[in-house]
């Protein structure tokens, strides 16, 4: 507590499209809040992929905390929170900047502002995997195209439709390449494949989101 004031807590939870049923998730980490003292003010839900840092939810949270609304983020596991080493360690730091403590609640993981080395290196080492685990996706997905062209499959552009696969465009998405990157993969233009994406993000993403904050929405 701060000055007698319970603690401000913002929980966020992303679901993989593989997961979509975030109830044993939500009622873990409200009971993990309730378990520690905190006072809920913030609930994030949001359904996208990890290899994104530009998640509305995500990115909802992060601004709590420069604002200094919320004084802990609650998360389940830290694939939750994101996959990218250099994206989870950066977004870590600003929350510590911010003074604002990181727990993963089923990881043991728990930072906080000047913490102990401990819990920094074990952060380091799992960002560490996750980043491992989406050079592997990214390497999978090269092969399968390569197959894909040394069979004859045309990829991106096609005969009057100038778009490539939307799948194949999350695909690669999800595994951290950029635009233009997906672009030359693929053989289309940037826009192509923004187009593409859009189409399949707008079927099978969403979010949701609820705050609990006094005195607002």
């Amino acid at each position: 507590m701060k000055g007698g004031k319970l603690q401000r807590v913002g929980i966020y939870h992303r679901c993989s499209t593989l997961d979509q049923d975030a109830s044993l998730a939500r009622e873990e980490l409200r009971a993990a809040a309730k378990a520690r003292g905190l006072e809920l003010v913030l609930e994030i839900e949001e359904t996208g992929s990890g290899a994104r840092n530009d998640r509305p939810g995500l990115q909802q949270v992060m601004e709590a905390a420069r604002r200094h609304k919320v004084d802990v983020v609650l998360v389940w596991k830290l694939d939750r929170w994101g996959r990218s080493s250099l994206d989870l360690l950066s977004n870590i730091n600003i929350l510590e900047a911010c003074g604002v403590r990181f727990i993963a609640i089923t990881q043991g993981i728990d930072i906080k502002p000047d913490g102990d080395p401990m819990s920094r290196l074990i952060l380091t080492v799992m960002a560490g995997v996750a980043e491992f685990e989406r050079s592997l996706i990214i390497e999978r997905t090269r092969l399968g195209l390569d197959k894909a062209r040394k069979r004859g499959k045309q990829l991106g552009r096609r005969l009057n439709r100038n778009a490539p696969d939307p799948k194949q465009v999350a695909t690669l998405r999800d595994a951290g390449l950029s635009w233009s990157k997906v672009a030359a993969e693929l053989g289309c233009t940037a826009s192509a494949a923004r187009r593409a994406w859009g189409r399949l993000s707008k079927r099978e993403s969403g979010i949701s989101a609820s705050t609990t904050e006094k005195g607002g929405p």
